[in-house]
């Protein structure tokens, strides 16, 4: 029993060595760490990738995440419409070297969002996140009825006039 208790115990220690190695070796951040905005604002997130080890850092990739954490719409967001650059592949980062990646991003909808960086280096099982960046964005209303209701109904109207006119003119010249 005591040698089972002593096997268990070195495994659990390997993998808790393993794991703080890994989350030492590699280290991220973003800035800025919180920004308020307006839907349409184009804004642009900067992750630092730091390496801690003495060793260089191989085949890295570092990618942005957004979360929607809005009351009763809490739910991962896609990043197709709100940023072109998802993932960034690094080749190397040299031994205590930094790499800063960049993550431009237009703000398509309104509410609250955490973003945060994650980096997966191939040759660990562990992958390394960020704190998370607070994104508070503000609905703005762009639409102007004052000047979009006189075209939906004008234009229509002018057009149907322009027919009318058309037909009564060719219906003069078959007299």
């Amino acid at each position: 029993m005591k040698r089972l208790i002593l096997a268990l115990s070195s495994v659990i220690l390997a993998i808790t060595v393993n794991y703080a190695y890994a989350a030492n070796r590699i280290a991220v951040s973003i800035n800025p760490p919180f920004v308020q905005a307006n839907m349409g604002d184009k804004i642009t997130y900067t992750g630092t990738i730091t390496n801690n080890s003495d060793k260089a850092a191989n085949n890295i990739i570092a990618y942005i995440s957004l979360a929607n954490i809005t009351q009763g719409k809490e739910s991962p967001m896609d990043l197709e419409d709100w940023s072109a650059n998802k993932a960034i592949k690094i080749d190397a980062i040299p031994p205590h070297g930094t790499y800063e990646g960049k993550w431009p991003m237009r703000l398509i909808d309104s509410g609250s969002y955490v973003v945060y960086i994650t980096v997966v280096d191939k040759n660990s099982n562990i992958p390394v996140s960020s704190e998370m960046s607070h994104l508070d964005i503000k609905r703005i209303l762009r639409l102007n009825p004052n000047n979009v209701l006189p075209v939906a109904i004008g234009e229509p109207l002018l057009i149907g006039i322009v027919f009318m006119f058309i037909a009564i003119k060719r219906g003069n010249r078959v007299n």
